[in-house]
């Protein structure tokens, strides 16, 4: 049974926590998941990823049992935290190295950071998603500009997420805004592959699966409408500054995100714990628009919130997203107080889910 577990993050100072950084986590909430593990009865080894060198010299002593992963890439190479390859980069290092993981394994990694697979894949397995094109360079996405005749249009980079990339600008309505939007993202992130999908004007929810087999849906997350869910958006969200609405399990619209969002997670093969974002369009039509595989663990992040509408605590939560990663390496796993109460809370949504 594992109790060694590695804890791997990525963090920088709070003044650098903009932009390609925008992905790394704060102290807060390595503090929070630090010690929710802890009280879990796990001995942790917090490391701040920096390269795949750091992590054998951690481990020369001998690896840990099982590793805890949020961190989204290398911070010793920047773009992987935003290009789409870092969450999935970091897991096969781990699997190289021995160490089984949390959250979903790399190939759903691959497919959720880069939103054009992951709309492949759902395209192809009947989940509705908006209309899109992938622009993979900056030579096909300026041909782009001039062969488009559809708009509004939002224009968000193919990789990572976080909203790195998104703000008000994202709406384009014209080619002179989508090509101007255009040239903004690559003087922030470089020359990186772009989404440009149909804007749905509907409301936004964002959706929280968790566990394997039979996973769970949590509560659903309604946002106010016609916000564009840009870092600062969400920032704002997290200090209760934007109102925000939980749908309950008897909600309607919580069986039609539920379905929605169970069929998103297991066509892209997704593991332990993932958020979905889902918008809807002009006619009320629901349509997922982001996975997310590696979502905010912090105290005040959505998943958080969706998990006290269950009352599930803090610490009970993140032992169970532990504890289902552990399950699903056949490392077992403490099926400790905190681990028995949280999943004890998730009963009322499997029933819901055996109703419908």
């Amino acid at each position: 049974m594992a109790g060694n577990i590695a804890f791997i993050f990525n963090w920088v100072p709070t003044v650098e926590r903009r932009g390609v950084y925008s992905e790394c986590t704060t102290r807060r909430t390595i503090a929070a998941v630090e010690e929710a593990l802890c009280l879990g009865g796990y001995e942790t080894l917090p490391i701040n990823l920096q390269s795949r060198k750091q992590l054998e010299q951690c481990f020369r002593k001998g690896p840990p049992d099982f590793a805890f992963v949020i961190a989204e890439g290398f911070l010793d190479s920047p773009a992987t935290l935003y290009d789409g390859t870092g969450a999935a980069l970091v897991r096969k290092t781990l699997a190289e190295m021995g160490i089984p993981s949390s959250h979903s394994p790399a190939e759903a990694m691959e497919l959720c950071r880069h939103k054009e697979l992951t709309y492949q894949v759902l395209s192809r397995t009947g989940v509705s998603i908006p209309w899109y094109r992938s622009l993979p360079t900056p030579s096909i996405a300026r041909d782009f500009v001039s062969e488009n005749d559809k708009y509004p249009l939002f224009l968000k980079p193919a990789g990572g997420g976080n909203s790195v990339g998104i703000d008000t600008s994202s709406v384009v309505e014209t080619p002179r805004g989508l090509a101007r939007r255009m040239e903004e993202l690559y003087d922030l992130l470089g020359s990186i592959g772009l989404v440009a999908e149909e804007y749905l004007p509907g409301r936004e929810y964002t959706v929280g699966v968790i566990g394997n087999g039979k996973p769970v849906v949590l509560p659903p997350v309604a946002f106010s409408q016609n916000l564009v869910r840009s870092t600062e958006v969400k920032k704002a969200e997290s200090r209760n500054e934007i109102a925000l609405e939980i749908i309950p399990p008897e909600n309607p619209q919580y069986l039609r995100l539920r379905d929605l969002a169970v069929k998103a997670y297991k066509s892209l093969g997704c593991a332990d714990v993932v958020r979905i974002d889902i918008k809807a369009g002009a006619s009320g039509q629901l349509h997922v628009i982001d996975v997310n595989g590696t979502p905010s663990l912090g105290r005040a992040g959505s998943l958080a919130r969706m998990t006290a509408a269950v009352n599930m605590d803090y610490i009970g939560f993140i032992n169970l997203v532990l504890y289902y990663g552990l399950q699903r390496s056949g490392l077992g796993g403490k099926l400790s107080e905190p681990v028995a109460a949280a999943d004890e809370k998730l009963t009322i949504l499997r029933k819901q889910d055996h109703v419908a």
